[in-house]
């Protein structure tokens, strides 16, 4: 698939929410980035695959989900706007313990390692680029762990309203049960907390 000039404009607003580059960097990182296409319900990553790519979601919701016992856990929700892959897999180049699945129609833009990597080499501005968005992966995951540690749901929510950046962007294309299975919660726990959260928002 082509990169359009909106795809490239959406991909441009992200690196300049993370670290600005220059419009000759951007123009050397587009040569290598690619466009795929993917129905509901497929499989962008299994299990036991190898992650090769960076993927930034131009539209859609991509789950990531690890198994227990048959029972999907959703590691992480990625909308229209943000970026995902099964870091560790990446780094370590190791079978993935990961799936990623598009709940939705999702369409993403995505950079081989091996081409992150010479850019990263040839280019200190895009080097400095990746590790300003690794703060912010890991920010992300510092996050999500601090919520998880309260027992409540209640309490679970709030956190995940007020400190995590991507919330919005979460709530406003995915399915209750995903967001419910990554705050640890039961779709009905979710839902009674969901309605409390925002009735307690009006009356403020």
């Amino acid at each position: 698939m082509n990169n359009s000039s909106s795809d490239l404009e959406q991909l441009k607003a992200f690196f300049n929410s993370v670290a600005p580059l220059s419009d000759n960097v951007f123009a050397e990182v587009i040569k290598y980035v690619k466009k795929k296409a993917y129905e509901k319900g497929e499989a962008i990553l299994s299990t036991g695959q190898i992650e090769t790519r960076s993927n930034f979601v131009l539209k859609g919701v991509v789950i990531q989900s690890v198994f227990d016992e048959g029972i999907p856990i959703t590691l992480n929700i990625t909308s229209a706007g943000l970026a995902f892959n099964s870091l560790k897999s990446y780094l370590e180049n190791v079978p993935s313990e990961e799936t990623h699945e598009a709940i939705t129609p999702v369409e993403v833009l995505y950079i081989l390692k091996s081409d992150l990597e010479m850019l990263a080499k040839e280019h200190h501005e895009f080097c400095y680029f990746l590790f300003k968005l690794h703060e912010v992966i890991l920010l992300d995951r510092e996050n999500r762990m601090f919520l998880l540690q309260h027992r409540q749901p209640g309490k679970r929510l709030f956190l995940f309203m007020q400190n995590v950046e991507r919330a919005n962007y979460i709530l406003a294309d995915t399915p209750d049960k995903y967001v419910a299975s990554y705050l640890n919660m039961t779709p009905q726990q979710y839902s009674k907390e969901k309605k409390k959260y925002y009735r307690h928002l009006d009356n403020d």
